[in-house]
């Protein structure tokens, strides 16, 4: 009986895990489809302030959006990857 119940625990726990795994993994998909909401968002209100769209204005929505984006070189590379 005790093999029994460590077993069905052993089993149990696995499977908490796994969930936990897969609901933190779509909690990230959630966020980077808000991300994209964002950005669309920021180009249309720029759109529409103006009556014309830039790329200027494409790449500050980028920006502030992708945070990321901003700590690229001149080459378009992300900072700190090895040449």
């Amino acid at each position: 009986m005790h093999i029994k119940n460590n077993a069905k625990m052993t089993t149990l726990s696995k499977l908490a895990v796994a969930a936990t795994l897969v609901i933190f993994i779509q909690i990230d998909l959630i966020g980077n489809a808000h991300a994209l909401t964002r950005f669309n968002n920021c180009v249309t209100r720029d759109a529409n302030n103006h009556g014309t769209l830039s790329l200027a204005d494409v790449e500050n929505c980028y920006d502030t959006v992708f945070k990321g984006a901003q700590d690229a070189d001149d080459d378009g590379r992300p900072l700190g990857l090895l040449r």
